[in-house]
């Protein structure tokens, strides 16, 4: 049976369509899945928008925070459509996999500017 190293601490939240968006992952390894590993480079990625089949990331850029902890860097095509996505980490000698889920919407600014759009026509 595969194991499966989770996020911990709720969905992270990203804006839609927006480049240069980071989301942490912890890798640990796969004999006792506490101990953190170090040193991962060209992990496989890959991401599922709202529960479609995992495909490669667009950009998926990869790097090494420290002391476990990875970020993967996604782009606009990565994060193009609203709603969930997961990011899967997968890499021999560390958990089988290690997934992070993902919450897409509008920016805030986006947010802002339209609540300022209905406010005006409520006028």
């Amino acid at each position: 049976m595969a194991k499966v190293g989770v996020h911990v601490g709720g969905p992270v939240t990203l804006s839609q369509a927006a480049s240069g968006q980071k989301v942490p992952i912890c890798l640990v390894d796969e004999t006792d899945l506490a101990t953190l590993e170090t040193g991962v480079s060209s992990p496989t990625i890959q991401i599922s928008k709202n529960y479609a089949s995992f495909a490669s990331a667009s950009d998926g850029t990869f790097a090494e925070v420290g002391n476990g902890w990875y970020t993967v860097q996604l782009n606009a095509t990565d994060t193009a459509d609203t709603g969930i996505l997961q990011v899967r980490v997968i890499k021999a000698s560390t958990s089988a996999e290690s997934v992070v889920t993902c919450e897409v919407s509008t920016s805030p600014a986006e947010n802002r500017t339209n609540y300022i759009r209905i406010r005006q026509l409520n006028r």
